[in-house]
């Protein structure tokens, strides 16, 4: 279990950083293409960074556009 959780620290910190480096926010793809993690895992990422209050969801439409939190 050990390594797994440190696998997902370890994406968790790879899209802080796209996000980082994208204020104006990225779709779960984009985040996932710059990220180089699939897309399912980002969206557990991006439901964790969520719950713990890292990231602004913004809705466009059917998209969710995800933003950091200043």
């Amino acid at each position: 279990m050990k390594i797994l959780l440190g696998v997902f620290m370890s994406e968790i910190e790879k899209v802080k950083e796209v996000l980082k480096q994208n204020p104006q926010g990225l779709s779960s793809t984009k985040i996932a293409e710059l990220a180089g993690i699939s897309r399912g895992k980002i969206t557990k990422v991006m439901k964790e960074l969520e719950s713990s209050g890292e990231v602004i969801i913004e809705t466009k439409g059917c998209r969710k556009i995800y933003k950091p939190k200043a």
